[in-house]
């Protein structure tokens, strides 16, 4: 009895041991072990795990791959914004002046040339009439001028020409004097001379025949007298040749008034010449200065009335009829926009998904129901959201960009509020998400399976969707990637499997988002 009692309890006590091993066992067989080889499993990436084994065995690690594929997504960004002018035209006045009339009011459309408003013009067309008057006046004068200078210019010309005669006349008469005194030194003090010289020598003999007693003292008397009448003569030729210079100096100093009155005419006639061409000269240009008045006149006159330089809307009238508006104020008296626009407003981190060109459909508060297709023009650098808010530095800062759409189906005035929708198509590479470790800023590592090897690859990448993530930049279409490569290292031997890609219905990826 004992003995059989001591068997029961060994054999009870082997069970109760025995039991939970073959517990742990079965556990191990259907638990621990599929896990060694599950990658979504901590054990997999452990040093017991499937790949460390079977890297310690030397033996390949069976991984699955999926190749990187292309697949065509839609993008649609919704933004709100409203209606603003590309360009808006502040329209001032020239002159200054009070309102007469206005023609135009806020939200009209206009076109270039159209009159805006019109200022008083009584003012301006008398300094029109006064500029005018001033003209003739100027060209009377100038006519004047050019009529009355010949005849003084004649007159001076002719004394001119007198006095060259006369200077003429002068000089010859000299010449003849000169001539005459000439003739009498040759002819009456020569003669006179050898008369007298003759005399002389009949005296002489005279004298030495009454000495001798050969002749009479009558005669030698007479002959004396002879001589002292010769001698006389000689002194009387001698007195007209003296005279005679006088006269030639005389005439000289003649000669020299009628070139000293030439000088005077001639000098009296480039004088007045160059007086004249003065006076014409500036008579001319006062003409062309009142003339340039009268055409600053009409000018101011025309200026009064106001028109439109460009098509666009009349956004703001700031002035009415009566007020007094002044030239030189920096107010402007209407504003016109131009070249209406709808302004959206996206995040910075959306702007990558649009550009310049891309179709947009428009949407306004103020046409409920109806949409507008555009196209995108202009891309605005950053606003900040708060302009009120004190200038920061640093990632809290917040960024808007400004998208500006031209509408074509409707002329919109500005301030019209709404959104606009960006919808476009594109092919992006595309790999799972789980074959992405080390995920950083947009960057990451691949594991590429090349010839039986596993190649880390750094990727950028973009966005995620149905759990895959857009490759930008790193991959080609077709390379193998690795799923839940984290316990990989590069050069490892692999095994690859292919593995089923998951796909989108339809292939097509909408993403929708509403920038705010």
């Amino acid at each position: 009895m004992t003995q059989s009692h001591l068997s029961i309890s060994n054999g009870v006590l082997t069970t109760l041991v025995a039991a939970p091993l073959g517990v742990m066992g079965v556990l191990c067989i259907t638990v621990l072990l599929p896990t060694l080889k599950d990658p979504q499993s901590r054990i997999y990436y452990s040093g017991i795990g499937y790949p460390a084994l079977q890297r310690v065995a030397g033996k390949p690690i069976q991984v699955q791959t999926v190749a990187a594929t292309t697949k065509t997504l839609e993008d649609s960004l919704a933004a709100p914004g409203e209606s603003v002018p590309l360009q808006e035209v502040d329209v001032r006045p020239l002159v200054s002046g009070q309102v007469e009339k206005v023609y135009v009011a806020e939200g009209q459309l206009v076109r270039r040339g159209q009159p805006l408003l019109q200022l008083q013009t009584a003012s301006f067309q008398d300094r029109v009439n006064t500029a005018r008057n001033n003209v003739a006046t100027a060209e009377k004068n100038v006519q004047a001028l050019q009529s009355l200078a010949p005849e003084r210019l004649l007159d001076l010309q002719e004394n001119v020409r007198t006095a060259q005669a006369r200077l003429y006349a002068a000089k010859t008469r000299l010449k003849a004097i000169d001539n005459l005194a000439e003739q009498e030194v040759k002819n009456n003090v020569a003669a006179a001379q050898a008369r007298l010289k003759t005399v002389e020598n009949k005296l002489q003999q005279l004298q030495l025949l009454a000495q001798q007693g050969a002749i009479s003292k009558f005669q030698l008397y007479d002959m004396q007298d002879v001589y002292a009448t010769r001698k006389r003569e000689l002194l009387d030729a001698q007195q007209g040749v003296v005279e005679t210079e006088n006269k030639r100096f005389i005439n000289q100093d003649f000669y020299i008034t009628r070139e000293n009155d030439l000088i005077s005419a001639q000098q009296a006639l480039e004088l007045t010449q160059k007086t004249l061409d003065k006076e014409l000269a500036d008579a001319r240009l006062t003409l062309e200065n009142r003339k340039i008045k009268l055409q600053e006149a009409m000018r101011d006159l025309n200026r009064t009335r106001i028109y439109a330089s460009t098509d666009g809307l009349v956004s703001r009238v700031n002035i009415n009829i009566g007020e007094i508006v002044d030239s030189r104020s920096s107010d402007s008296l209407l504003t016109l926009a131009q070249n209406t626009v709808f302004k959206a407003y996206i995040d910075q981190a959306r702007l990558n998904t649009v550009k310049v060109g891309d179709k947009a459909t428009v949407r306004l508060i103020a046409y409920p129901g109806r949409t507008f297709n555009g196209r995108i023009i202009q891309l605005n650098p950053t606003v900040e959201t708060d302009a009120t808010q004190p200038r920061k530095v640093g990632i809290d800062r917040q960024y808007t960009y400004s998208v500006w759409v031209t509408v074509d189906e409707l002329q919109m005035s500005p301030g019209l509020q709404g959104y606009v929708e960006f919808g476009q198509t594109s092919t992006r590479l595309v790999i799972p998400e789980n074959s992405v470790t080390h995920l950083s800023a947009g960057e990451g590592m691949v594991m590429v399976a090349e010839t039986g090897k596993a190649v880390i690859k750094k990727v950028k990448l973009g966005r995620t969707f149905d759990n895959q993530r857009e490759v930008l930049e790193g991959l080609k279409p077709g390379e193998l990637v690795v799923l839940f490569p984290g316990a990989l290292h590069p050069g490892d031997a692999i095994d690859s499997q292919s593995a089923r890609s998951p796909k989108t219905t339809p292939e097509t990826v909408y993403n929708a988002t509403f920038s705010l």
